[in-house]
Order: structure tokens, then sequence, then C-alpha cells
């Protein structure tokens, strides 16, 4: 993003982070993450999994519901 104002464009909501960062976006333990919000872990290796940051900010919204 340019500016902290302007919203994301949908690509950037796209855009696949790694679950450290969608931590600090949502201000949720990475293992809070991997137990309430499962569905939305996109595996990014056998090591690191990620989500994409469209769900990450829906997450720090409130404004989905937990699986």
């Amino acid at each position: 993003m340019k500016n902290s104002e302007e919203s994301p464009t949908w690509l950037e909501l796209q855009r696949t982070i790694r679950l450290t960062e969608a931590s600090h976006l949502t201000s949720l333990s990475v293992d809070t993450i991997r137990r309430r919000y499962r569905r939305f872990i996109v595996p990014l290796s056998d090591r690191r999994d990620g989500m994409k940051l469209k769900d990450a900010l829906a997450i720090a919204d409130g404004t989905t519901d937990r699986a």
C-alpha cells in the first residue's frame, strides 16, 4: 500500500502473507490463528504457512466467524 489511509486494492487483498505477519495484523498469536482460523491457512511449504491478506484483515475487524 502506498498510504496507510488508502484501502488496499483487490490484488493486494489476494496476496498471501506469512502467519507471523497475520499475527501482527490481528494481534493474535500464531497458535491462536492456527486453532481458531484453520480454514484460512494456506500451506506455503513444508515448514511455512500463510494466509490471504483479506482474511487476516477480516479477522482483525471481527467480520469473520471462527471455525
